[in-house]
């Protein structure tokens, strides 16, 4: 019994001991101030010089002030580390862990920086973790713009850790990975809803992790999306960091911002933490794109080593229906319209049946991907014809789709701009001077951008008149959306467009300029010819209100447009004629025509020349645009 006391005297003792030591050391060399210690727990500079961590669940720290205070937060985890009899309560109240098993990723840090090992304690939840992740590497994945969910039309990023090479047969098997999202968590269907709570910061955001096939499935498949892979350059303790620091803000929750503090955001915080000289998410943009900073991760040294491209669907449909002859060209697209499997293969020789089928369970895959993942209707369909494969036998050729490096996001110009320029309107001259937060129209190069697609949000144009020195806004979008869909023989959907806007000019019988706010869309048919062309036939609708027009203060009215596309290479134009009958309004008749073309100089400098005439007044301007 006295040896008992003895002993757990003696160990108290030791741990009083050594977590003196470690705070005394933590404090003198000001430890809580280490950019590393500040990164892992996501600390931001606030206002008033001291830091935040955007964590908001409590039991994310171990001090009560540790939100806002890293050096108390620091002493407090230290002590935690140090008394592996301390346990902590996981965010859903079901386990009971040391903080060590909680929280590796400041054991090892706290490690690293002290040189000295810390207790050990059996930690079974995070040792599973490691042996389901095997992490060895790492790469950054973005998934291709998808203009059918808001909430994916700027695209979207997130983090595969990658497994070592089969002990098997040596080689990569990349589906077995893991990818790691940050992501908001869906708190209405309502679109105005989740996009207020979104732009607004109010919605929860937190990490998780699925295997990289449901990825896959979810992007390439499902959502018909392509993925661009930058294997990144990042030792294996680096690693080891990173995939310790998931583990701690899996069970953290913070708010989401779409613009700012996305999915992208907190990737990048993640692998700042890891490599302090890394400097991620400092010059970021106001606005966090996707696709900056897939740009932001090429541009530092030695840091991406390969890119990989793994095709949608879609992209591999089109790659095998290229490689068939014209007599089962011909089939496919008869199977397109009738879907029938007794006319698909008639009268065809053996290998053209392989090849036939092959190309029609890719399509079935294209078109239906909601009934082939619920195992309903077209997957019952796609067994009958993968019966029919298999009765011919033979094995197929594997299929390699050449990636479309044209649409590589890291190549892609700048996603923000400045424009100065110069118009005549209406026998007046102004100068202009405007500016767009994102992301890209239809006459700018499509080089890694999507090319049948305009996402406007956040442009706003000044003018200055200097013969009666007035400085106005002249237009505030706010959003902007056209979707050229281009028919074929497979795609018969309808494009799309949307906008909302405040506007100025001659509307509605306004003798002099005038300001309106704007709601308008349309939909509609395209044609594309040799890719660059694309000529499109529209049914506009378009709403408009001001004070300051004569007679009604609103209007509405709808008619056709036509419209042609020209973008290749530093080229572009964009050609419209717009025909509505407004049901209220000064006059009842709105015509416009509009040109526009694009001289691309660079990949930050473009040349921009417009002209329009809207019920016989003239419009023109000359712009040089600047991206970033």
């Amino acid at each position: 019994m006295k040896m008992g006391l003895l002993l757990f005297s003696l160990t108290i003792s030791s741990l009083a001991l050594a977590t003196g030591d470690l705070s005394s050391r933590a404090s003198t060399e000001k430890w809580g101030d280490n950019i590393q210690w500040l990164r892992l727990l996501q600390y931001d500079k606030n206002t008033f010089g001291g830091y935040t961590s955007p964590a908001e669940n409590p039991a994310f720290f171990l001090h009560p002030e540790g939100k806002t205070n890293p050096a108390l937060e620091l002493q407090a985890t230290i002590s935690a580390l140090l008394d592996p009899e301390k346990k902590i309560k996981s965010k859903d109240g079901q386990f009971n862990e040391s903080a060590a098993c909680v929280f590796p990723a400041r054991k090892l840090w706290l490690e690293k920086i002290s040189g000295q090992k810390l207790p050990s304690v059996p930690c079974e939840r995070y040792e599973r973790f490691i042996e389901i992740l095997q992490p060895q590497s790492l790469t950054y994945v973005f998934s291709s713009y998808y203009l059918n969910n808001p909430a994916s039309a700027f695209g979207h990023t997130f983090l595969r850790i990658n497994k070592s090479a089969s002990a098997r047969d040596g080689e990569r098997y990349e589906l077995s990975d893991y990818g790691v999202g940050y992501a908001a968590v869906k708190v209405s269907d309502n679109p105005f809803i989740y996009s207020f709570l979104g732009v607004s910061g109010l919605m929860p955001g937190t990490f998780d992790i699925n295997p990289y096939y449901y990825k896959v499935r979810e992007y390439n498949d499902f959502e018909s999306r392509d993925l661009w892979e930058y294997d990144l350059n990042f030792t294996p303790e680096e690693v080891q960091l990173i995939v310790a620091n998931i583990w701690e803000l899996i069970s953290a929750e913070f708010n989401y911002h779409y613009f700012k503090e996305n999915c992208s955001y907190r990737i990048l915080a993640l692998l700042e933490a890891a490599r302090p000289s890394l400097e991620l998410t400092k010059d970021l943009k106001s606005q966090v794109m996707p696709a900056d900073t897939v740009g932001t991760l090429y541009q530092q040294k030695d840091l991406v080593k390969n890119i990989h491209y793994r095709p949608s669907i879609r992209a591999t449909f089109d790659t095998r229906y290229k490689k068939l002859g014209p007599a089962e060209q011909e089939r496919i697209r008869q199977f397109a319209r009738t879907e029938s499997l007794s006319q698909l293969v008639a009268g065809l020789e053996t290998q053209q049946k392989r090849d036939t089928l092959d190309a029609a369970m890719d399509y079935l895959d294209f078109r239906y991907p909601k009934e082939i993942l619920r195992k309903q209707g077209a997957y019952l369909f796609k067994k009958d014809i993968l019966l029919a494969r298999a009765e011919l036998g033979g094995a197929s050729e594997p299929l390699t789709v050449p990636a479309p490096w044209n649409e590589a996001p890291h190549d892609a110009q700048g996603s923000r701009r400045w424009g100065l320029g110069y118009r005549e309107w209406n026998s007046d001259r102004f100068y202009l001077l405007d500016t767009k937060l994102s992301l890209h129209d239809l006459l700018d190069p499509k080089k890694g951008y999507p090319p049948t697609a305009e996402i406007t949000m956040g442009a706003f144009s000044f003018s200055f008149n200097p013969d009666n020195e007035e400085i106005a806004l002249d237009k505030a979008t706010v959003y902007e959306v056209i979707s050229l869909a281009p028919v074929d023989a497979f795609n018969q959907g309808f494009s799309w467009r949307l906008k909302v806007s405040v506007e100025r000019g001659y509307e509605n019988g306004c003798t002099t300029l005038c300001r309106w706010t704007e709601l308008s869309g349309g939909s509609g048919i395209t044609k594309s010819y040799w890719n660059d062309l694309d000529l499109s036939l529209w049914l506009r609708a378009t709403g408009q209100t001001s004070p300051d027009f004569i007679g009604d203060t609103w209007k509405i009215g709808a008619g056709p447009a036509v419209s042609a596309r020209w973008n290749r290479d530093w080229f572009a134009l964009f050609a419209e004629s717009y025909y509505r009958y407004d049901y209220k309004g000064f006059e009842h008749e709105y015509r416009q025509n509009t040109l526009g073309v694009n001289f691309s100089v660079n990949k930050s400098l473009s040349l921009r020349l417009s002209g329009e005439e809207t019920n016989s007044v003239q419009r023109g301007e000359a712009r040089l645009l600047y991206y970033y």
